[in-house]
């Protein structure tokens, strides 16, 4: 993680120096969108089907930009993802879903580039999992938590628009993709086969939780400072003199 954060820091600290100005701004955000925990092994299984799994989060940011192009900002959400499969067993035992729903608290540390309205976006998100539920073979799993991280990480990547606004507030539409980088899966729990414990594999493979959302973000001005007077931020935020 060390690895990811400092080289967003050194970028950072260059756009600082580079900047005519320097604004701040705090932002309500939420997202709507489909989770997914992918597993190479389920997903060569031919007797696993992967079915979308509804996800969404609600949070909101804190951002320092550094002119009207780039910004940094830190996000918190919560989060309730999950990951439904159908699957089959042999004769007689038949068809069976194995359902998965967790729900986690997001920190997101994010760069951001805009141009002509049109930003992309991308950084490490931590996650804390504060709960999990399983349910299998037609039972619901008792203390399935103890089988996962309590906490993984993951990659950022988003783009969208600004599509409204005025001197001090702006709306934003977007699509972010997650994906994790750490296994979501614990030690305990790969001994004991999850995330789908009624199958066995012939070698472990990683658990990686992903995301696809569409988001939406109300950003509001909070403060700004101006080495030389500058123009409109893309016709949202003027630069107060």
């Amino acid at each position: 993680m060390k690895k990811i954060i400092l080289p967003i820091f050194l970028l950072i600290f260059s756009c600082s120096l580079a900047a005519q100005e320097v604004w701040l701004e705090a932002a309500l955000k939420g997202g709507y969108g489909a989770s997914f925990l992918v597993n190479k092994n389920i997903l060569e299984d031919d007797n696993y089907n992967y079915q979308a799994t509804p996800a969404y989060n609600i949070g909101g940011k804190f951002a320092v930009n550094f002119g009207p192009f780039n910004g940094i900002s830190l996000e918190g959400f919560y989060t309730k993802a999950g990951q439904n499969f159908d699957y089959s067993l042999p004769s007689p035992l038949g068809d069976y879903e194995n359902k998965i729903s967790w729900q986690s608290l997001d920190a997101l540390l994010l760069f951001r580039h805009i141009n002509n309205r049109v930003y992309i976006e991308l950084g490490p998100m931590y996650s804390v999992v504060r709960s999990v539920e399983q349910y299998d073979l037609n039972t619901q799993l008792v203390n399935p938590k103890s089988n996962y991280q309590n906490g993984y990480l993951s990659g950022v990547l988003g783009f969208g628009g600004y599509v409204a606004g005025a001197e001090t507030f702006s709306l934003g539409l977007g699509l972010r993709l997650h994906y994790g980088l750490t296994d979501f899966v614990n030690d305990n729990g790969k001994q004991l086969g999850f995330p789908n414990p009624s199958q066995r594999y012939e070698s472990d493979a990683i658990t990686r939780p992903a995301m696809a959302e569409f988001m939406v973000e109300f950003n509001f001005g909070i403060g700004h400072w101006a080495r030389t007077s500058c123009s409109e931020r893309m016709k949202f935020y003027k630069a107060r003199k």
